[in-house]
């Protein structure tokens, strides 16, 4: 049987480290699986809730700011938010939803930003594959320093979407703020391929964090842990146009035609979000119920993972990591989405000093 012992005892096992952890302070409670973070120029934020509404919190407490129609079963729901980066001279809120209604599918919408309310303005991008199981439906979005947005998909447990280019599903997506694929993709004139692909090869990416040195992109992805008895959930090193192998190799391969996991968790840690701060990877933990510190080593294109630590427990499932405005890291716990033991005041938006 699984447990965060088990994971913290085989990362200990490989002669990593545990830090001496953060300090923690509970900025609101009572969340219903918050699922993504966007914090405001007025210091209030936005945070979603999987049942498909849509907070917003200010100086601690939380009120109504959305609600949109959403397929909410397994993984699937309202999931991944991003503010525009022009925001908020260009007044929009995207976000990732399943919906059921003209069909079942995932995509991504905009809200028009209008105070203490989001209005849904027009859908963005459609077309995303879901299931009605609503598993591996991807679902962070976040626009990159060159001001497109991308998109994480999951394979919906069909792993060949993951290979095809014909499909959105199990891919890394990379499109304007207006949904068109964006300027450079690597498929954009390929004949037979989405446009709007940017890598591919992905089981069930969860987040997207760029290094704030060196502008490389970085995912996670939650591997066959639970299928097959082993971890492979992964930290990857995102390239344009790679492949990253699912389903045809798990972990690393060591095969050209593919781009092996930076790093490789030795038994399941499935991750959720991750963030770049102070120096170092950090990485949300849902199974593995953990925050973890990657330090890294080495530079563009050749970074390792040479240490690893344990800078929060305590708290359950772990979703949500983002550093905030106020320079503090941001994270949210998911003890309420069916796989958690739920804790008084769960879930909720813990500040870490």
């Amino acid at each position: 049987m699984f447990t965060r012992r088990g994971v913290l005892a085989g990362l200990l096992g490989l002669g990593l480290a545990r830090s001496q952890g953060l300090r923690a302070e509970e900025v609101v409670g009572g969340l219903e699986v918050p699922w993504a973070l966007a914090f405001l120029p007025d210091g209030s934020f936005l945070i979603s809730e999987r049942p498909g509404r849509i907070r917003l919190v200010r100086e601690g407490k939380a009120s109504l700011y959305a609600e949109l129609p959403v397929y909410h079963r397994g993984e699937s729901g309202l999931l991944g938010l991003a503010l525009h980066p022009q925001f908020p001279r260009e007044p929009y809120l995207y976000a990732y939803r399943t919906m059921e209604e003209g069909g079942l599918r995932n995509q991504v919408v905009r809200l028009r930003h209008q105070g203490e309310r989001g209005v849904l303005d027009r859908v963005v991008l459609d077309g995303i594959p879901a299931r009605a199981h609503g598993l591996h439906s991807g679902g962070r979005i976040a626009f990159g320093p060159d001001g497109m947005l991308y998109v994480t998909t999951g394979e919906v447990y069909e792993r060949e979407l993951a290979q095809d280019l014909s499909s959105l599903g199990g891919k890394i997506l990379r499109i304007t703020p207006e949904g068109k694929p964006a300027p450079g993709n690597p498929f954009l004139n390929r004949p037979g391929a989405r446009p709007e692909i940017y890598s591919y090869g992905h089981r069930n990416p969860q987040g997207l964090a760029w290094h704030p040195e060196t502008g490389e992109l970085f995912s996670s992805e939650h591997g066959p842990s639970g299928e097959q008895g082993f971890g492979h959930d992964e930290v990857n090193l995102i390239v344009p146009g790679g492949n990253y192998g699912w389903p045809r190799v798990v972990g690393r391969a060591g095969d050209p035609r593919y781009v092996d996991p930076l790093y490789v968790w030795p038994q399941g840690f499935p991750p959720g979000n991750l963030a770049f701060w102070k120096g170092a990877l950090y990485v949300a933990g849902l199974r593995g119920q953990a925050l973890l510190r990657l330090v890294l080593e080495g530079g563009r294109g050749a970074w390792r993972v040479v240490r690893v630590e344990t800078a929060l427990s305590g708290y359950g499932r772990l979703r949500e990591v983002r550093v905030g405005p106020d320079g503090a890291l941001w994270v949210t716990t998911s003890n309420r989405d069916g796989r958690g033991q739920v804790r008084p005041g769960d879930d909720r938006v813990l500040r870490l000093r």
